[in-house]
């Protein structure tokens, strides 16, 4: 079969599979990344370098259930790049619903924030943070976390008492036995930081937003009373359109852009979907100035490569169409137009999420 213009725009999660299994099971030194109880019980990490077609993003999604610190020994750390860290629930019938108590320490001053309600962390580039410690978790599902990191590819630099170069080549090592690479670029830095938390001080608590901070939606319709006056704008502009939220439009949706985010240059959307159906009324084909991903994921924790549903999209001019019943990342460099979104059907609820490499939300509709 010929091979079509846009498919390597569309890729299954899977492709950035993590074997968990190794870091955690493997008799490995104290500090190995992924090596703390709390980490992740699956994990899928995609970056630009290997897997995004050279988008300056890595992004991860994992399901979380176990008790204390993610990264033992090797917190705190920094990224040459920032990022934002989503804490998000896995009941899809309640956007406010984490089922878990997260901590997390910011800055050198290792101050600790404590949240139980789907949140996202706003990380500048260099500053230091974590550790990360899941405190409780009382949701039956355990709970759902993703990185949205504005870098190519991963590189961080540890900073904790318990990391050095031979727990380093131990990661390494660890990592060609199981024939996987660890996307991530480690450096251990000369400074170190004694692992200490401390009560916040609210320095750093612009960097902390319950996601329903953000512009809410509800069985396609927007919370007006939730809105800033400039999205208030942009909704009744498009309802002059004739454009609005389809029958397999999100049940719950939350969408925070760079205001929400500390000034970071991204914007992202997290939501819930259950019903068949096109997406968006109105609004066929669309570009953006900017790159932008689409992550399709499931909500059963015990298989992360699950999704539930069959969806299609089509890609570019030609209106290529692709459809994907497995959890899938799709990629929209800027410039090229995608959508329409259709949902077939749906056999479990399922989740998506959208990042933009800008600060706003800007679309052109081109049919």
């Amino acid at each position: 079969m010929a091979k079509r213009k846009y498919e390597h725009l569309v890729k299954p999660l899977s492709v950035g599979g993590m074997d968990m299994g190794v870091m955690k099971d493997l008799k490995m030194p104290k500090g190995a990344f992924a090596n703390g109880p709390g980490n992740a019980d699956t994990l899928v990490w995609l970056n630009g370098r290997d897997h995004l077609e050279g988008l300056n993003l890595n992004f991860t999604w994992g399901f979380y259930s176990g008790i204390g610190d993610w990264h033992n020994g090797q917190d705190p750390h920094t990224h040459p790049y920032p990022e934002c860290l989503v804490f998000v629930g896995l009941d899809s019938a309640n956007l406010n619903y984490l089922g878990a108590e997260i901590e997390i320490c910011l800055g050198e001053e290792q101050e600790a924030y404590t949240f139980d309600v789907p949140t996202v962390v706003s990380v500048p580039a260099g500053m230091p943070h974590c550790p990360l410690t899941t405190k409780r978790v009382w949701s039956p599902k355990s709970f759902g976390f993703y990185l949205a990191s504005l870098g190519a590819e991963p590189a961080t630099t540890w900073m904790g008492e318990g990391i050095s170069e031979e727990v380093m080549k131990a990661m390494q090592e660890a990592a060609a036995k199981s024939g996987r690479q660890i996307p991530m670029t480690s450096y251990v830095s000369e400074k170190r930081i004694k692992k200490n938390p401390r009560k916040p001080t609210g320095k750093y608590a612009h960097l902390i937003k319950p996601l329903n901070t953000g512009m809410v939606t509800q069985r396609g319709q927007m919370l007006l009373d939730n809105l800033k006056p400039e999205q208030k704008k942009q909704y009744d502009e498009m309802a002059k359109k004739g454009m609005k939220p389809g029958p397999g439009n999100a049940d719950h949706l939350t969408w925070l852009f760079g205001r929400d985010l500390a000034g970071l240059d991204v914007n992202f959307s997290w939501g819930f979907y259950s019903k068949p159906g096109i997406w968006h009324r109105g609004m066929g084909a669309h570009v953006h100035p900017v790159d932008e991903v689409l992550v399709f994921a499931g909500l059963d924790p015990t298989d992360i490569n699950y999704l539930g549903a069959k969806i299609e999209i089509d890609i570019g001019e030609e209106h290529e169409r692709y459809v994907f019943e497995k959890p899938t990342v799709v990629i929209c460099p800027k410039g090229v137009p995608h959508a329409p979104l259709v949902t077939r059907w749906v056999d479990k609820p399922y989740a998506s999420y959208g990042i933009i490499l800008s600060g706003e939300y800007k679309a052109t509709a081109v049919d």
